[in-house]
């Protein structure tokens, strides 16, 4: 009896886990692209406005993809808690960023999305 209430226990959160990474799946990463290349070298912040690619979607986290990088560095500084709601309330991003003369950078800002729950 133990044994088959068991398995059925892990039939049902092996679906569920299975079902709930199909639905994840559909809500690819966003990306958004700067490069900088001041031929005195330079630094300043790059401030993005979160906008959700599709209904339900909130914000879950965002990281640095570096396409071409000569002597610089971009970090981000600050971005909005996990769960921000684009269409509900203002989700900003800010990465600072610097290169030194005869640098280059050119990066992307990916950032992920979850499902909203109850949508």
């Amino acid at each position: 009896m133990f044994i088959k209430r068991f398995t059925n226990q892990l039939i049902l959160f092996a679906g569920l886990a299975l079902t709930q990474g199909a639905f994840a799946a559909d809500l690819a990463p966003t990306t958004v692209e700067y490069q900088h290349a001041e031929e005195a070298g330079g630094k300043g912040s790059d401030v993005i406005k979160l906008t959700a690619p599709k209904a339900c979607a909130v914000f879950d986290d965002a990281r640095i993809v570096y396409k071409k990088r000569r002597y610089g560095q971009a970090d981000i500084v600050n971005k909005p808690a996990a769960g921000c709601n684009p269409s509900s309330a203002q989700c900003k991003l800010e990465v600072k960023w610097e290169h030194e003369p005869a640098g280059r950078l050119n990066y992307q800002v990916e950032i992920n999305w979850k499902a909203q729950s109850g949508c």
